[in-house]
């Protein structure tokens, strides 16, 4: 039997009244079930699914209105059609109130039966299709929710800023990083005009630009915007216009980028390439002059002046070899590349060793170098090389921006749980506009005292990356005119970090 012929049930206590329903039905093609009395229909009812259920009102054991609420209380999705030989007004109502769809009186012919049963059916068929459109919908609903929420949860977590408004430049969708961008003062509302939200806002006057029918012909347009609240920072806006088929504007859509830091490294990227140009040319410029007179015998036959030449060579040279090196040492910091091994290192020692290095130059400008160092010094773990490097830059800086006779003065002690060490010179000092930003890269005071004093910005970087590479902390005093302490401190082995 086919699995989408309707199934009927006869309950009827007259024998002969089932047995003439049950013919009449299946000659319709029909699948037909009988049963004698309620308790039978309900068992025949819980055991199959059936389309219509045809009842007799009056019947011993259990009869029809009693069926009826059993089929109701067993929410069973069937037509209940009564069957009665007292077919009144009242015994209609009655039955409806139970859950009867229609009624049939008796006696009835096979053409009143076919049609009753056949109205029942599809009536059953709509009320299915119904619940399957209903279904469907419940579900198409559920999807739309699924994919917004989707949506949400994308747009949200982009890094970007994103805003998109309707043709009447209201808010449709923003996301976080839009009001962090925008500093927004709390999350707008739905359909709120975006002048008010942003009223004489860059974004509200460059939208404005790309909805003007003269910027139709856009797919997207890019703009940087300036913005100063609550810090300066740059915005790179990208705006494309939204149309239907027809060509007419629905709405726009904001993609907003912080380029504040890309703009900061092409800056310093400038700047490097200008400071590197600088310092390359006049130690390259004198070299080659140097070495220009002494090929060509211009400088003439005295040795002893030749010499010097080549003595000022070597150390034109060697100003760029220390460029060299500490772009080399800035790129490897940078990459974190650093192979750093550290080991118990004696800062004394290593200072002792790195104010032997420079005494020369000390000397040169009759500067004056004094040690505090105690006695007995506990060692830090550390990476031998980057210790003798970070203090070379420190005692080099204090000797280059001292003052001619000068004094010096290196002090070492444990302090608070840390190896405090203390570089102070009495040289020309630094500004407090300048205070901020000396350990920035390539960054160098700019002062007439400090205009042939050569130097490529990064000493002081490296100085505190390595620093705090090894969990310690760097702080700057100076005053103009007075002279510069720096001060580092190192954790020592049974601490974490200096504070």
């Amino acid at each position: 039997m086919n699995q989408d012929t309707p199934k009927i049930l006869v309950v009827d206590d007259e024998r002969g009244l089932r047995e003439g329903c049950r013919r009449i039905l299946e000659a319709e093609g029909y699948a037909v079930d009988t049963a004698e009395h309620g308790e039978q229909g309900v068992a025949l009812l819980q055991q199959n699914s059936y389309d219509l259920v045809l009842v007799d009102l009056m019947m011993p054991v259990m009869g029809g209105l009693e069926l009826m609420d059993r089929v109701r209380a067993l929410n069973l999705d069937v037509i209940i059609i009564v069957i009665t030989g007292y077919a009144t007004i009242e015994t209609a109502v009655k039955a409806m109130q139970h859950g009867a769809y229609d009624y049939i009186p008796k006696p009835f012919s096979p053409e009143q039966l076919v049609a009753v049963v056949n109205r029942g059916l599809e009536r059953q068929q709509l009320r299915r299709q119904a619940q399957l459109l209903m279904q469907e919908r419940d579900r198409r609903l559920l999807e739309i929710v699924n994919e917004k929420s989707k949506l949400l949860t994308i747009v949200n977590s982009m890094a970007d800023g994103v805003v998109v408004i309707n043709r009447d430049r209201q808010l449709v969708l923003w996301n976080p990083m839009a009001i962090k961008l925008l500093n927004l003062p709390g999350n707008p509302e739905h359909g709120k005009d975006i002048e008010q939200v942003i009223p004489d806002h860059p974004l509200v006057q460059f939208i404005r630009q790309a909805m003007e029918p003269s910027a139709a012909k856009y797919t997207t347009i890019s703009e940087e915007i300036e913005l100063s609240d609550p810090t300066p920072h740059t915005v790179m806006a990208n705006i494309s216009v939204v149309r239907d088929e027809t060509g007419e504007m629905l709405g726009a859509v904001a993609i907003l980028r912080d380029i504040t830091r890309l703009k900061e490294i092409h800056r310093l990227k400038s700047q490097f390439v200008s400071m590197v140009a600088h310092e390359l040319r006049a130690p390259l410029s004198a070299i080659e002059g140097y070495l220009s007179a002494y090929l060509t015998g211009a400088a003439g036959n005295n040795p002893e002046f030749n010499r010097q030449m080549l003595e000022r060579a070597k150390q034109r040279a060697h100003s760029l070899l220390e460029l060299v090196n500490d772009l080399l040492q800035m790129a490897r910091i940078e990459s974190q590349r650093v192979s750093r091994k550290k080991e118990r290192v004696d800062i004394t020692r290593v200072i002792t060793n790195t104010v032997a290095l420079f005494d020369h130059q000390a000397k040169a400008r009759s500067i004056e170098i004094t040690m505090h160092l105690p006695n007995s010094c506990p060692p830090i773990e550390a990476d031998q090389a980057e210790m003798e490097q970070l203090f070379a830059n420190l005692v080099s800086n204090a000797i280059k921006y001292n003052k001619d006779q000068g004094k010096i003065l290196i002090d070492v002690r444990p302090n608070d749980g840390c190896l405090q060490i203390d570089i102070r010179d009495t040289g020309i000092g630094i500004s407090q506009e300048d205070l901020p930003h000396i350990f920035d890269d390539f960054y160098r005071v700019n002062r007439p005292e400090t205009r042939y004093i050569t130097g490529t910005g990064l000493g002081l970087s490296i100085v505190k990356k390595i620093v705090e590479s090894h969990f310690g902390r760097v702080e700057v005093n100076s005053k103009l005119n007075e002279g510069t302490t720096f001060t580092i401190k190192f954790p020592l082995k049974e601490n974490r970090q200096c504070m």
